[in-house]
């Protein structure tokens, strides 16, 4: 899938370094995984960051930096494209999806400007078209030492200790299990419950960050000692919020709320955004960085990119907003959208039928997590500590200036109306893909004739105006709607009748009016409309509920594609039929990674757990 965008000739290299002959600073950007803003330039007490303070205190540091989805692979789609992954149709975590060339990745017009542009080495950008190729080295070994005399270099170091599973008991020391010493100091949100393994979650997160931050140390150090400092940007971000309860996949700013440190040196100062060791209050979003590298290399960038410049010469005025975007994680799929001014934030659930907290395989894997967990089943946990097991609302609104933890919704407030209009908005602007049926994003994918952002571009294929009004009734869960639901059951276009399937789905029982529709929509030719279908008809009970176990049993055993089958699955946790797989052999049903999860869990019972 590698197009011309892509292919560099020596001779163009050439042509690109004589054109770009005079100096132009280097641009080193360290990044870092899972840690938010807990680092002690941020205010966080609980932080040992010695090396981000010092650098936060001789550059500019950002208070309003979000990611715009709050987990890697999407975050990374979103930098390495300079659009919102959902723009793509990448939104489903490691859907490995392909993108046309006509998107190109930041890396190759930097290249074509005449930087030598080295990463070292995190992939993970959720598509399967960008390769390594994109870059001069991307390995272990990449390095900015290794460019050719006087090239200008950008070069991406990306620190991973801090990754959400280094704090899991297999991968931790033994000499920090004992809890006796940090019980009484560590500081942590009220809607978690302090028992002893958390307070260790904690802990060893924080241990992990204070060992990104020498990390970080030596990647400056370096800088130093090679006589590029004076030469050289610095940029320093985490890829998203952090991992504990209710931040890692969820749009709270625990989730999309980022650092962001940026040190000009002297040669460059009048770009710089503030006088060294400020603060900045401008918003940042993911998607302004690829624009902000290339104009500070003075490379024109590519017409798909939607981010606006927040450094240099060219800086450009803030997007009033941030626009936010969640959807599948990994074998739980889920829609959330949300905006932020880095204030006020909006999210609206599409799928205010599902738990708040679905019980993932990975994250299962936090001690903290399955002891808060227990807490709540034993009664033990405050109406704070005991929302976040509980369905989700359709939609949420917080003023995060005075409620920093965003657990007070203020739905009924004056701003409600025009965030809502704000979000749809934003929404239509960026072309958001993720209200395709992700059974149907895998076909078009795994068909090979188009990708999900060439299918999407016809409004024949996908009318996104009429979808997002039929989408937004849908997540109002209005009784009144059901028979616009009902007669959107037979439309021609599969993602509208979709949308009308779920919006039966959330109603639950109160969709028993429809049972008709809903028995003839369990046939329909597209998967996702008939599982759909199947959950919803399930919903209302008796023999209704019989019927639909059983089809989605079948549907799951005959599908071949591993989100075709997961979505079967995930329709017997809605209706809580975990006991309909008890006996069966999970290599009837896991037709890939995602499929294998789920049904695994499903046999376990897990995913009934929070309901």
């Amino acid at each position: 899938m590698l197009g011309k965008p892509y292919r560099f000739t020596l001779l163009g290299l050439l042509v690109s370094l004589l054109a770009h002959a005079e100096e132009r600073p280097n641009i080193l950007w360290i990044t870092s995984e899972d840690n938010g803003r807990f680092l002690g330039c941020y205010g966080d007490n609980n932080a040992r960051t010695p090396v981000l303070d010092s650098l936060a205190a001789s550059g500019v540091h950002y208070t309003q930096c979000f990611t715009h989805a709050p987990v890697c692979a999407l975050s990374r789609a979103s930098l390495i494209l300079g659009l919102p992954a959902s723009s793509a149709g990448l939104q489903g975590m490691r859907s490995t999806y392909r993108v046309p060339d006509s998107i190109i990745p930041y890396p190759t017009a930097l290249r074509a400007a005449g930087y030598y542009v080295t990463n070292n080495a995190k992939t993970d950008y959720n598509t399967r078209t960008i390769t390594k190729e994109i870059w001069n080295d991307c390995s272990k070994n990449a390095h900015y030492k290794n460019r050719p005399p006087g090239q200008p270099f950008f070069a991406v170091f990306n620190v991973e200790v801090s990754h959400e599973g280094q704090i899991f008991e297999e991968h931790y020391p033994k000499h920090y299990k004992n809890p006796k010493s940090i019980s009484e100091t560590l500081d942590i949100p009220l809607y978690q419950v302090r028992t002893t393994e958390n307070l260790m979650d904690w802990q060893r997160m924080y241990d992990r960050i204070h060992d990104m931050d020498q990390r970080v140390g030596k990647l400056l150090q370096d800088l130093k000692d090679r006589g590029e400092a004076e030469n050289t940007i610095v940029v320093y971000c985490s890829d998203h919020g952090g991992i504990t309860l209710r931040s890692k996949r969820y749009l709270y700013d625990s989730g999309t709320h980022v650092p962001l440190i940026v040190y000009v040196p002297e040669k460059w100062k009048s770009w710089s955004a503030g006088q060294p060791g400020s603060t900045n209050e401008r918003l940042v979003a993911f998607t302004d960085f690829p624009k902000t590298f290339l104009a500070i290399a003075q490379a024109k960038a590519p017409a798909t990119m939607t981010g606006s410049v927040f450094l240099g010469e060219k800086t450009e005025p803030p997007s009033p907003f941030i626009f936010l975007f969640s959807g599948r994680f990994d074998e739980s799929p889920d829609l959330r959208r949300g905006i932020t001014d880095g204030r006020w934030k909006y999210i609206r659930n599409y799928e205010p039928d599902r738990q708040r907290f679905q019980m993932l395989d990975f994250p299962w894997g936090q001690s903290g997590l399955r002891s808060q967990w227990r807490e709540f089943q034993a009664g033990r946990t405050t109406p704070l500590q005991s929302a976040y097991f509980l369905p989700q609302p359709s939609e949420e609104l917080f003023d995060a200036q005075a409620d920093p933890h965003e657990v007070n919704s203020l739905v009924s407030a004056g701003k409600l109306d025009q965030l809502r209009a704000e979000l749809d908005r934003q929404i239509l602007k960026t072309h958001d893909l993720g209200f395709i049926p992700e059974p149907l994003s895998e076909a078009i994918d795994q068909a090979g004739k188009s990708t999900i952002y060439d299918f999407a571009q016809s409004p024949e294929n996908y009318p996104l105006p009429k979808i997002l009004k039929l989408a937004n009734l849908a997540a109002a869960r209005d009784p009144a709607n059901l028979p616009t639901f009902s007669s959107g059951l037979t439309h021609p276009n599969s993602i509208l009748r979709y949308w009308a399937a779920l919006g039966l789905r959330v109603l639950g029982s109160g969709a028993k009016p429809a049972a008709a529709s809903l028995e003839k929509a369990m046939a329909d030719p597209d998967p996702s409309t008939r599982i759909t279908a199947m959950v919803a008809y399930g919903h209302l009970g008796g023999s209704e509920r019989t019927t639909a176990v059983s089809q989605l049993l079948a549907e799951a055993k005959s599908a071949s594609r591993d989100l075709h089958v997961l979505w079967a699955l995930d329709g017997l946790k809605l209706l809580k039929a975990s006991d309909s797989t008890k006996g069966l052999a999970t290599k009837d049903f896991a037709k890939g990674n995602y499929s294998k999860r789920a049904i695994q869990l499903l046999q376990l019972g897990g995913v009934e757990m929070s309901q």
